[in-house]
């Protein structure tokens, strides 16, 4: 391998490198709603993180969340596949969701 070659490969890495550290963190979050009758409703949040630019395995493990949150029938539960700090690429919602964050919430 010449010279220019090695040189030509460790700068394609280091570019690499350099893309792959602009690209966005991505979370899965999920919050399982507690709710008693008389009571504040409660709320349990999960937050999966994802390496820089891991769209696909986020994506992923979303899309098994709620197949398996709607195959064992929890609700209500909300789960949102978030892209950075608090952009929300995708949701969904599992039983009454909107009538819940209305009421009062505990800590």
């Amino acid at each position: 391998m010449s010279p220019n070659q090695l040189l030509l490969m460790v700068m394609k890495e280091n570019w690499r490198r350099f893309i792959k550290s602009l690209k966005p963190v991505y979370n899965v979050d999920v919050t399982m709603y507690h709710f008693i009758p008389g009571m504040p409703v409660k709320s349990n949040r999960t937050r999966h993180s994802f390496a820089k630019g891991a769209f696909e395995e986020a994506k992923s493990f979303f899309e098994k969340a709620s197949e398996m949150t709607r195959d064992v029938n929890i609700a209500p539960v909300e789960i949102n596949l978030v892209r950075g700090k608090r952009r929300v690429v995708t949701s969904r919602h599992f039983g009454p969701i909107k009538a819940l964050k209305q009421m009062r919430m505990s800590a």
